[in-house]
């Protein structure tokens, strides 16, 4: 998630420069991406990808990640169009501070807050998606313990009706304890 915010800052930064011969539209580009990349359902995409291919640990994180950031892109760019119009930001230019001390010193901490609320419930969207994965048998690898694997093992001992409760209510109370660190950071903020 820090990684976006820094390379939105780059493109923020680069997309306000005056480039001598070419104009670059790196905000139409990364949000055009963006968008293609929202027009298919995550999940869809993930188990397309990771069926056909087969991925190790550091696959699976890779391709998750490459799956969830349009909405923190989304999130930072709007917070960065509404902290560009903000007074101290105009006094700043006129007090003749450079644009990319600007964009990185007084904007982009501005425009990541939003990501403080966001990062746990993206945390929790991945450990969905990730336990669907491995109930599915597409996920981690055998060799690496995954709660969705261990919910799975219901199939081959039905009366065993534990094996699934337990890896399931640590899933749950995961993603509840990510949706309340989320709302706590809102209020913060």
């Amino acid at each position: 998630m820090a990684g976006v915010g820094a390379a939105l800052a780059l493109a923020a930064w680069v997309a306000h420069r005056a480039l001598p011969a070419w104009p670059l539209p790196i905000n139409a580009a990364v949000m055009g991406l963006a968008t293609t990349l929202d027009t298919i359902p995550r999940l869809v995409l993930v188990v397309a990808m990771a069926a056909g291919v087969g991925v190790s640990t550091l696959g699976l994180l890779a391709l998750l990640t490459l799956t969830s950031w349009p909405q923190s892109a989304r999130l930072v760019r709007a917070q960065m169009l509404r902290v560009r119009a903000l007074p101290f930001v105009e006094a700043a230019r006129a007090a003749g501070v450079p644009a990319g001390k600007i964009w990185l010193n007084h904007a982009l901490p501005h425009a990541l807050q939003p990501l403080r609320t966001a990062f746990p419930l993206s945390v929790a969207s991945l450990l969905g998606i990730e336990s669907t994965l491995s109930f599915l048998g597409i996920g981690l690898p055998p060799d690496v313990a995954a709660w969705g694997r261990l919910m799975a093992t219901v199939r081959n001992a039905p009366e065993a009706w534990w094996a699934f409760a337990l890896p399931c209510f640590c899933l749950v109370a995961s993603i509840l304890s990510l949706s309340a660190l989320s709302r706590r950071n809102y209020q913060a903020v």
